[in-house]
């Protein structure tokens, strides 16, 4: 699984969790507008992860279906429906990821960076709504919960002089999330600050080839078949 399908797959269980406790915390009135936009943003995610998997985004297909046809009534069964299907998110990574992908900075430089797009991505959305937008400030706060993570795991590859670098930048972006509720042209700066940093460590495609072309080297060779029988 390439990176790029990997950060859009936290995007979309960071979007399933913001609107499961969005659900659990305003027990929304009109049931049926919920769901129509939940479906929308939805469909919208697993169709960006089929421009770059189908595979994936079959598999995901499948989750959200099971998902959205039997949205509970009570805390506990969303929750569990929640949960299956992080656990089916879980299950694709397991089986999809190369080993030791997910301990690759390059993979979490990726993830930052792309999460931190669909994080100022959700701030237009919402300051373009005429009414506050609660479900639009969940996400956001989900979102970079997410891009914090992939930065605590990209910090090891930044040189130790840098660190403080890409911490203090992932700290005002908090601030002004959390607390100083940001206007987008307030955001964008500091999360451009934050991927500049998390692109430096982006794979390249003449990394990739690399990689490719040394995976290939290192492949055990095989017995040669009849192309010796005549020696």
């Amino acid at each position: 699984m390439r990176p790029e399908t990997f950060a859009r797959l936290l995007s979309l269980e960071s979007l399933i969790d913001a609107e499961v406790g969005y659900w659990l915390e305003r027990r929304p009135a009109q049931a049926d507008r919920y769901r129509e936009t939940l479906v929308s943003r939805v469909s919208d995610l697993v169709d960006e992860i089929d421009a770059l998997d189908a595979v994936a985004a079959a598999r995901m297909y499948d989750a959200v279906v099971d998902f959205l046809a039997e949205l509970p009534e009570d805390d506990d069964a969303m929750v569990e429906a929640a949960l299956r299907f992080k656990r089916a998110v879980d299950r694709l990574t397991d089986r999809a990821m190369r080993p030791g992908d997910l301990d690759d900075p390059a993979t979490w430089a990726v993830v930052l960076d792309e999460l931190l797009e669909d994080l100022l991505d959700e701030s237009a959305r919402a300051a373009a709504r005429t009414v506050p937008d609660p479900r639009g400030s969940l996400r956001a706060r989900l979102l970079l919960a997410r891009a914090r993570q992939a930065a605590d795991r990209l910090v090891v590859a930044v040189r130790a002089e840098r660190r403080p670098e890409l911490r203090d930048a992932m700290d005002r972006l908090a601030f002004a999330v959390h607390s100083r509720h940001a206007s987008p042209e307030g955001l964008e700066p500091l999360v451009r600050a934050v991927q500049r940093v998390a692109r430096r460590h982006r794979p390249t495609r003449v990394t990739s080839i690399g990689a490719f072309v040394v995976g290939q080297l290192l492949r055990p060779r095989g017995r040669r078949g009849n192309t010796d029988a005549g020696d």
